[in-house]
């Protein structure tokens, strides 16, 4: 009879165990990244990786080439991918509903994961192009990135609110805008990146490029209009052109996630990339910036998730992060 009962509880434990194997099923996330050859590419392709290694079995993150920051939160807002990379103003455009990408739709749900880093408002010409200064844009093509980034909508409105007028904006990827620069079909080109910049530094490969800063007044402009702008310096070295510290604005690279993500799920994502940053590192140097330090840099809600890590480490969340 003991027999007969030690064989019954013995099936049973079986049948638990399986059951609970199948339960265990590998959550499969999708990462949203940017163009092939740009930073949001290769940072995005890489965190997947580190992900994946660190987080074997959990979970599979699968990084999606994309149309960039923009097309991620409109992806991630629909629930056709479950995080990504995105610029503090796509969030803030994002948030508001404002831009044409936007549709008039305030997205609602997307949360802030991680700092990335930051990039600096860049400003490039040929050195024998007579651009010395920014209101020397007036009558000049200008390269301001892919039609209906944030970059192109915000500095456009900037731009005519500052009384400069071009002759025509120029709208490609940062890669054939540097051609563009190169072949004399655009006078100077803007966009915004942490240095180097590998379109940049090709260029300057074969061409003398002379960097443009802003002056303090346009700075001031820029930084009251748009609360994603702060003041910064281009430092000195970071191209052959750039012989001194330059003037500029910058802003944040954010990743964020779903708010349908579970706790769990953005707890761990969290944890994982703020506790191996060494790591993050081998990937691309400016994620040295990928700190809980910079965590406030968010304009969007954090996931609760994200909170819940923050608040475990002994760190005040702001109020306006939590929702």
């Amino acid at each position: 009879m003991k027999k007969i009962i030690g064989f019954a509880v013995l099936a049973v434990m079986l049948a638990s165990n399986i059951f609970a194997a199948k339960s265990k099923k590998t959550e499969r996330l999708a990462f949203g990244t940017g163009s092939t050859g740009g930073n949001f590419y290769l940072i995005g392709g890489g965190l997947a990786s580190i992900l994946n290694n660190k987080l074997d079995g959990k979970y599979v993150f699968t990084s999606e080439e994309t149309g960039g920051g923009t097309a991620n939160l409109s992806m991630i807002e629909n629930g056709d991918l479950d995080l990504g990379i995105a610029m503090t103003s796509s969030l803030s455009e994002g948030l508001s509903g404002s831009a044409k990408w936007t549709n008039g739709k305030p997205m609602k749900n997307v949360r802030g994961l991680v700092p990335l880093y930051p990039s600096f408002m860049t400003l490039y010409v040929l050195d024998s192009n007579p651009i010395r200064k920014l209101s020397d844009i007036n009558g000049r093509i200008v390269g301001l990135g892919s039609k209906g980034a944030a970059m192109d909508g915000i500095l456009r409105t900037a731009f005519e609110n500052m009384g400069f007028k071009p002759a025509s904006i120029f709208n490609d990827g940062h890669g054939a805008t540097a051609t563009a620069v190169s072949q004399g079909q655009v006078d100077i080109a803007v966009l915004f990146s942490y240095p180097p910049f590998a379109a940049i530094t090709q260029l300057e490969a074969t061409k003398k490029l002379r960097f443009i800063g802003l002056t303090p007044e346009e700075q001031k402009y820029l930084t009251k209009t748009y609360s994603f702008y702060s003041d910064a310096v281009l430092p000195k070295g970071s191209y052959q052109g750039v012989i001194s510290d330059i003037p500029t604005i910058s802003e944040w690279n954010m990743l964020v996630g779903s708010a349908e993500l579970s706790d769990e799920t953005a707890y761990t994502i969290v944890k994982t990339l703020f506790e191996n940053n060494p790591d993050l590192l081998t990937l691309h140097k400016s994620l040295v910036y990928c700190t809980t330090e910079y965590e406030k840099a968010f304009n969007i809600p954090l996931h609760s998730g994200a909170v819940k890590y923050l608040k475990e480490k002994g760190i005040d969340v702001p109020k306006n992060l939590i929702k």
